[in-house]
């Protein structure tokens, strides 16, 4: 059907082209003293042949002067699609582990105007995969300079991040921590970098910020939660630790009292209190703590708190400690407490009765040697050596 309609349409146009040309005009031109004779048809054949011939000789002429600047132009384009072939394979390469394959690649791309940030940024990550610290920081000041030039916040971003990640991983973390200080003042708070800032803080010991920082991503569940309460546990450890008189009350002042229940919060700061002779803070602190949850190693440093207080504070203690006996009738640890506190204002028969019960329960080393202190104190040595003999052997 195509076929007949396309003949259909040729046979019209023939019989209009002659309807068209078969006329008595004529056209005159008169060139002094010649006169030029032309029917109608034929000027109008004429017009359009030199018509055609001008409009194709222009064009002809038009292309054969732009033919260097198309050339130009041609190479200019060529040479951006080698550069862009060469940023795809520096990338490649740095995923494949080809990292000196990667740092000649990704230098063609930077060399050729290619996306100079992140060319300079994957030479970078390639040159520190490759042990050569020299060159990854030429190219990270590349990538500054590449990034100041373009203006652009986001590669400003990735520069600082790509930095502070590889600062990381050499273990420069006082150096990555002023990278992630200049992050948070242009806006990038994102997980990512506050994941790595958290490492880096750990390992410097910036035990404040990192405690910040735990909270936030705890916050939005970005960490688990071991690796929340290690920091936390390390972070109250090394705030306290050492610390004077003065500063131990401020920072126990400013502790969130839902932190003063984790036993893994508490035990480092108790201990810190206790060496310090804050023993009526660190009672405090343990109790609240133990009225959560109990825990041995509280219950040790309960325990501590007697030897520098006196009778009437003891006793008080020793209440404490049984009101949650009835809580945990059969925990050794609690049972090992009471018997250290009793024993400590020579209620031999109460801490005997205790130490024995907690061996009962779960013997253990610190229960037979207090046991064997107690019958040292009271005149029983024979008792006293079979009770170390045994905590020799307990576990």
């Amino acid at each position: 059907m195509r076929g007949l309609f396309w003949i259909l349409l040729c046979f019209a146009l023939a019989v209009l082209l002659s309807l068209v040309a078969h006329n008595d005009g004529y056209v005159l031109v008169f060139l002094p003293p010649k006169r030029i004779e032309f029917s109608l048809t034929l000027f109008v054949l004429l017009g359009a042949v030199l018509f055609a011939v001008v409009y194709f000789t222009i064009r002809a002429a038009a292309y054969t002067l732009s033919l260097p600047e198309m050339v130009r132009d041609f190479r200019i384009s060529r040479a951006s699609e080698k550069a862009r072939h060469s940023l795809y394979e520096a990338m490649t390469s740095t995923y494949e582990g080809r990292y000196a394959r990667a740092e000649k690649a990704a230098r063609v791309a930077f060399e050729a105007g290619e996306e100079p940030v992140l060319a300079a940024l994957v030479a970078a990550r390639a040159a520190h995969r490759l042990q050569r610290p020299e060159l990854r920081d030429e190219w990270l000041a590349q990538a500054q300079e590449a990034a100041l030039a373009a203006g652009g916040q986001s590669l400003n971003h990735a520069r600082l991040m790509t930095a502070a990640e590889l600062l990381v991983d050499e273990r420069r973390d006082r150096e990555a921590m002023a990278v992630f200080a200049e992050l948070n003042r242009s806006g990038a708070r994102h997980i990512a970098t506050q994941r790595l800032a958290l490492k880096a803080m750990t390992r410097a010991g910036a035990w404040e910020e990192a405690l910040k920082v735990a909270r936030q991503l705890e916050d939005h569940r970005a960490v688990h939660p071991a690796v929340a309460a290690k920091t936390r546990e390390a972070a109250y450890e090394g705030l306290f630790t050492g610390a004077d008189e003065q500063t131990l009350r401020e920072r126990l002042r400013r502790l969130p009292r839902a932190e003063r229940r984790i036993a893994a919060v508490a035990r480092p700061i108790a201990a810190a209190l206790i060496g310090a002779g804050l023993v009526e803070e660190a009672r405090s602190l343990l109790e609240d703590a133990l009225d959560e949850e109990w825990h041995d190693a509280l219950g040790a440093l309960y325990a501590d708190c007697a030897a520098a207080a006196d009778g009437e504070a003891v006793r008080a203690q020793i209440e404490r400690a049984e009101a949650w006996r009835a809580r945990y009738p059969r925990e050794a640890g609690l049972l090992l407490t009471l018997g250290r506190l009793c024993a400590g204002l020579q209620l031999w028969g109460k801490a005997r009765e205790y130490l024995e019960q907690s061996i009962t329960s779960a013997p253990s080393r610190a229960a037979y040697i207090e046991l064997g202190r107690m019958f040292d104190a009271t005149g029983r040595a024979d008792e006293a050596n079979r009770c170390y003999r045994m905590a020799a052997g307990a576990a």
